[in-house]
């Protein structure tokens, strides 16, 4: 009987340790995948940033025309 229990308590431990280890390796993949992504969000944001320094004018005007858009928009649906 107490054989069984030692049995049925050595079976617990492997499985919880088992599960701790796929839990670790979930959570340094996780890690990765945020470091990778957020590299990839700082080149993107370098690469808008000079974009937008060597073409200003095209920011104006972009900004201009969703302005004069979204005003518009309110302007239509804030009648109703």
């Amino acid at each position: 009987m107490a054989e069984e229990k030692n049995s049925t308590q050595e079976q617990i431990e492997e499985k919880k340790k088992e599960a701790l280890k796929r839990y670790e390796k979930l959570i340094n993949k996780l890690k990765d995948e945020r470091k990778e992504l957020a590299d990839e969000l700082d080149r993107d944001y370098r690469e808008a940033r000079r974009y937008v320094r060597s073409h200003p004018e095209e920011g104006v005007l972009f900004s201009l025309l969703g302005g004069i858009a979204i005003g518009y928009l309110l302007g239509k649906f804030g009648k109703k």
